[in-house]
């Protein structure tokens, strides 16, 4: 089991992301930095995603991303165990986004992929 959004958990998410050809292939053009936060805990992780693959994970440090997701531990916890949809989500404004929505358009699909696959690992949402 991995705390949540921990830097041990965002490692077992980018492995997890890089066993999933489907979802790289889909996001072969696609390279950016991802933070991911809980509302109002500071600073958050990130996850590097180049051409597609998970490469790299760290404590989210500064405020250069090119997209940032933050919600309740509630909302995330509802998003890892499938009983709320990514893009339902995001359109009531439950999952907070920042970043290019015409990107975020353009790789919908795959952006649901990467949220839903987060059930598959053994997680504890706790603060």
């Amino acid at each position: 089991m991995y705390k949540f959004l921990s830097l041990e958990w965002m490692e077992a998410y980018k492995e997890l992301w890089n066993k999933k050809q489907d979802l790289i292939n889909e996001l072969n053009g696609f390279t950016a930095s991802i933070k991911y936060k809980v509302e109002g805990y500071e600073p958050g992780v990130m996850l590097l995603v180049e051409k597609g693959a998970a490469k790299n994970v760290d404590e989210a440090k500064g405020d250069k991303y090119d997209f940032e997701m933050w919600s309740s531990i509630d909302i995330w916890k509802r998003l890892a165990i499938n009983d709320l949809s990514p893009k339902a989500a995001l359109l009531t404004k439950k999952l907070k986004f920042k970043g290019s929505m015409i990107t975020a358009m353009k790789y919908m699909s795959a952006f649901e992929k990467s949220i839903t696959m987060m059930s598959e690992i053994p997680s504890i949402f706790e603060l």
